[in-house]
């Protein structure tokens, strides 16, 4: 009997290892279909996964993933508060979380679920919750409060540029304009090849009436986005500059 128990109990763990090996695969599959944009092979492959390991609390981050990019937002929280539930200090699903609140207008439950994220002294992609958290309060009107946490952002992630991006976007609010433009060019010098940064620093040029520099911004928006909305609007916007000249 005893001899019987130990082998039965061998089988189990041999079985649970295999299971976890296979899952792992399954979700490295699942996300790298995700991130090439095909959310419906990646949830197939995610969900077959939390099959074989209900217990992964990544597997079930990625699979709340995959619904929010699907804007299934009811599916996505329910996967994310699952993740939660396995691993409750995971700054990854509240930061993902967060998002979601962000998007339905549940500012406070976002906000909530950022700062316990940014706090996380183990996150290692801090900047992401602090880059959340100062659009929350831009989207507020809270704008130096937006700006904090942008400044915190970069200070965790020096070339994270889309917290320069969102920054010069509080300034402009703020009518900072020297700041406001200093952000946008830091955004460039980083990221030179996102049109829509080039974009906004041209629309900032045009409404201060620097119509040379705001052409140049426009022209290498169309370069960087020629068919594109961004290109498009540049050469709306540059047809504008042009009639003032």
């Amino acid at each position: 009997m005893v001899l019987s128990c130990s082998i039965f109990i061998f089988g189990c763990a041999a079985n649970m290892t295999a299971n976890k090996k296979t899952a792992q695969a399954r979700e490295q599959l699942g996300n790298s279909l995700v991130r090439e944009g095909d959310y419906q092979g990646g949830l197939k492959e995610l969900l077959e996964a939390a099959r074989l390991d209900p217990e992964s609390e990544s597997i079930q981050n990625a699979i709340g993933y995959t619904y929010q990019g699907l804007r299934d937002f009811d599916k996505a929280i329910q996967h994310y508060k699952k993740a939660l539930e396995l691993k409750s200090d995971y700054p990854e699903a509240q930061n993902n979380l967060g998002t979601v609140y962000g998007q339905l207008g549940r500012w406070e439950e976002a906000i909530a679920l950022f700062q316990k994220a940014a706090d996380n002294d183990f996150y290692r992609t801090r900047h992401f919750a602090y880059d959340n958290l100062g659009s929350i309060y831009r989207t507020r009107g809270d704008y130096r409060l937006a700006i904090k946490n942008y400044k915190k952002a970069v200070v965790f992630s020096p070339a994270y540029s889309p917290a320069y991006a969102n920054m010069a976007l509080a300034h402009e609010m703020l009518q900072e304009w020297d700041l406001a433009v200093e952000a946008h060019k830091k955004a460039i010098d980083i990221s030179p090849e996102l049109a829509v940064f080039h974009l906004n620093l041209g629309r900032l040029y045009l409404r201060l009436k620097r119509a040379q520099e705001a052409a140049e911004e426009f022209l290498a928006t169309i370069s960087l986005d020629r068919t594109g909305p961004y290109g498009e609007e540049a050469k709306k916007l540059l047809r504008e500059v042009r009639k003032t000249e």
